[in-house]
């Protein structure tokens, strides 16, 4: 039996889920509004250069993008390398990468240090995270780190990340990026490594979109899906003047988007697909001929930046990567309504370029070779204090319609690796449900026809 199914969304979630229910047999077809697919991962072109649009790493501990890039050829351009921290507080620049660079961090004294290695250590081997879903995280890290580390470090860090509502975010949500950092440290090696693939995501897409092809799966790109109805036992997918019906449809858009795709949704149902705040971001990326130094990462624990942190591609990936020169990422997370997503590029390129001049003085607009700025409104959803709790779930009362996204993340930060695993875990709750196998026999595909 073949059953033709929809994807909405061609992003890293679409994606895994066009190639699961390929591999099943199913006759999929994915469709997206962008004019290539990859979602957040797509790349771009800076300077000369392609690369990809926002930051990405692999870590040794992220299991299901290894076993992804085995299974599409890419495994052997995998390369880890050591990286370095760095940490922007109290104007100015801290190593942050060793234990020496710890014990000699001038902003904390001896019990403060003492207590925050001790809420690393809590945090990255104390199970039961679900306990800390209801935990306020500045609760959290003041029990654990003290009033001062909190002020200094981890205050700034949060308000950086999350800006003025931190506060209302969960301990599960701290407690989930130290245990993702910290897995960056390999068995028997002090040093964190990193990975990226040779060629960036760029090569990924290339070769995950030629295995999807491969395996029967269909594109329908650069059109923007209006609606998603149930019709007569079928689902139709409507675009801008066609539309597509099929047997079912998975939707791995940003739950929000999800609830207006789908007017005949149960209120209930909507309400729990609105009741996130979804955070976006604004990424300025500059392509410098001067080094800015060998650290990966520079957290900045200062309110006045207009950028969360600051990522040095140059020094994971290698200079050679980018024609000898540095490629620089500053990220702005900001809520999905604030009107800063939508500032004009000039005005935000002067201001990172402004900003970044405090921490490299010498640093001449000159030295900038190119910038660009890519935006993305829908990212994540606010890791508010019990929101776990009320996940909507994957099956909707549209019985032919699913629901898969990053929203569904527990415990974890957005990232490729647990992204995909989300996806897995509801394909195989869906494998389990007959409403949503049990479709009847048809030949082809989804069918395509004019509105």
């Amino acid at each position: 039996m073949s059953i033709s199914t929809i994807v909405v969304g061609g992003g890293i979630a679409g994606l895994t889920a066009a190639l699961r229910l390929a591999e099943r047999g199913d006759v999929v077809t994915v469709v997206d509004a962008e004019p290539s697919i990859g979602g957040l991962t797509r790349p771009w072109e800076i300077g000369g250069i392609t690369w990809d649009r926002f930051y990405h790493v692999i870590l040794p501990n992220d299991y299901h993008t290894i076993e992804l890039l085995e299974k599409i050829g890419l495994r052997d351009r995998l390369v880890y390398r050591p990286v370095k921290t760095n940490l922007y507080a109290e104007g100015h620049l801290h190593p942050f990468s060793s234990l020496l660079d710890f014990l000699t961090f001038p902003e904390l004294g001896p019990i403060d240090k003492i207590r925050l290695l001790a809420n690393v250590a809590h945090a990255r081997y104390s199970g039961n995270d679900e306990a800390y879903e209801w935990e306020g995280v500045l609760e959290y890290l003041t029990r654990w780190s003290g009033t001062n580390t909190v002020e200094r470090i981890w205050r700034p860090l949060l308000r950086a990340k999350l800006g003025d509502h931190h506060a209302t975010a969960s301990a599960a949500f701290i407690r989930a990026t130290i245990k993702r950092l910290q897995g960056a440290r390999r068995s028997g090696v002090r040093s964190e490594h990193y990975g990226f693939v040779h060629g960036g995501y760029a090569i990924v897409l290339a070769a995950l979109e030629a295995h999807l092809r491969k395996l029967g799966v269909e594109f329908v790109l650069g059109h923007r899906v209006r609606s998603v109805v149930l019709e007569d036992d079928r689902v139709t997918v409507i675009l801008g003047g066609t539309e597509f019906a099929g047997d079912r449809a998975m939707l791995t858009l940003p739950s929000p988007i999800c609830a207006a795709l789908c007017p005949q949704l149960k209120a209930n149902e909507q309400r729990l697909l609105t009741q996130d705040r979804y955070f976006g971001v604004v990424c300025t990326s500059l392509l410098v001929n001067r080094r800015l130094g060998d650290a990966y990462v520079t957290n900045v624990a200062d309110n006045n930046f207009p950028f969360t942190g600051m990522i040095n591609m140059s020094a994971l990936a290698g200079r050679e990567q980018f024609n000898g020169y540095d490629l620089i990422y500053l990220p702005k997370y900001v809520p999905a309504e604030s009107q800063g997503l939508h500032q004009s590029d000039d005005i935000l390129v002067a201001r990172a370029i402004t900003a970044l001049q405090r921490i490299f003085p010498w640093l001449g607009r000159s030295d900038i070779i190119a910038a660009r700025v890519a935006r993305a409104s829908h990212v994540f959803a606010f890791p508010r204090i019990g929101r776990i709790a009320s996940l909507p779930p994957v099956r909707t009362s549209l019985r032919r319609i699913a629901i898969v996204n990053n929203g569904r993340l527990r415990y974890a930060t957005l990232n490729v690796s647990d992204t995909i695993g989300v996806v897995e875990a509801a394909l195989a709750e869906l494998t389990h449900d007959a409403g949503w196998n049990n479709v009847r026999e048809i030949n082809g595909r989804a069918l395509a026809r004019s509105r």
